[in-house]
């Protein structure tokens, strides 16, 4: 039987499996973040083609670096995120996706899913990734620019259960994009409700993708 990314690509010898090293967020550093809308019963195999995706760019050009594959607990979003270089790299890496056809009508894995190359403009605490880490991550992909998601870095900081922070902009401005990482799930869900919270970043589902709790799955570096 098939495995579940073999509908998109066969015969891909990429291995699977789960777990990896802790990825860490450079200052100033370039990320390529895709975020995927799926299916739940089709979120394995979008984690699965984000691995394969992940793997050929790192082994094309030593311009890609650490990445993660995230899956949110609900398996609705899949979210891949991968170090470059800079502009050139990226856009390499989304002439390359693009051709994967994620959203391909035969074989559609994601319903939607919004590739761009973003900047890490703030940070607080330690924002890691650990597939093995029991600490709570949450992502959220917002469509307003950097300066005002920037502005969740002062309160978060103070909030309870707080471990790290990493914002993102997008190199179009047009976006943004946060990691929070607290100690336990409720914390990091009572910090996002709060007025600080909506303040700088409007209520939850009201500028994006907006927020939800994840997990790593597979990380590389």
């Amino acid at each position: 039987m098939p495995r579940p990314h073999e509908d998109l690509q066969r015969h891909t010898l990429t291995d699977h499996t789960s777990g990896g090293p802790i990825v860490t967020f450079a200052p100033a550093s370039w990320w390529a973040i895709d975020v995927a809308q799926v299916t739940e019963e089709r979120a394995p195999a979008a984690i699965a083609s984000y691995e394969t995706l992940i793997e050929k760019a790192r082994a094309a050009a030593r311009k890609a670096h650490e990445a993660a594959v995230l899956c949110s607990h609900n398996h609705r979003r899949v979210v891949a995120l991968l170090r470059l270089d800079g502009h050139e790299a990226y856009g390499h890496l989304a002439s390359a996706w693009d051709d994967h056809h994620l959203l391909a009508e035969r074989h559609a894995v994601a319903e939607s899913r919004s590739l761009a190359l973003y900047k890490i403009a703030a940070q607080a605490g330690e924002a890691i990734v650990d597939p093995t880490s029991t600490l709570v991550c949450a992502f959220e992909h917002l469509f307003v620019g950097v300066e005002r998601s920037a502005a969740i870095v002062t309160p978060i900081a103070a909030a309870p259960g707080f471990r790290g922070a990493c914002v993102f902009g997008s190199d179009d401005g047009r976006a943004s994009a946060i990691i929070y990482v607290f100690s336990h799930h409720e914390e990091v869900q009572a910090f996002r409700a709060t007025p600080e919270a909506q303040r700088a970043l409007g209520p939850i589902g009201g500028t994006g993708e907006s927020f939800f709790p994840v997990r790593a799955v597979r990380t590389f570096a």
